[in-house]
């Protein structure tokens, strides 16, 4: 059968057992995709990230290297809040290793 790139995207309620504080509730949403095709580098996903969150009203993000077990390369995804007047985790992201595909 023939590769045919695709994307998908979800939004939806998260639920986990974690002790509650000002940064973690038990309750939260969570946005992920998953984009294969051929060709796609570490750019393409910063590229991708700063869009969606410039859609939805988030213009200054950054990133920072991070550890997830089924990513490599990997990072956590931060929005600079006008509002706190700091710098807030707002996501995490990578590309699949090989081996995951």
């Amino acid at each position: 059968k023939e590769f045919t790139p695709r994307k998908y995207f979800s939004i939806d309620r998260v639920f986990r057992n974690e002790s509650l504080d000002a940064t973690h509730l038990a309750e939260f949403h969570q946005v992920e995709g998953l984009v294969a095709d051929r060709g796609l580098s570490l750019s393409n996903l910063i590229g991708t990230i700063k869009t969606f969150f410039t859609r939805i009203g988030i213009d200054d993000v950054k990133f920072k290297p991070a550890y997830n077990p089924y990513t490599e390369p990997s990072m956590e995804i931060f929005g600079y809040s006008k509002e706190l007047k700091k710098w807030i985790e707002i996501g995490n992201s990578g590309m699949f290793r090989p081996e995951m595909l």
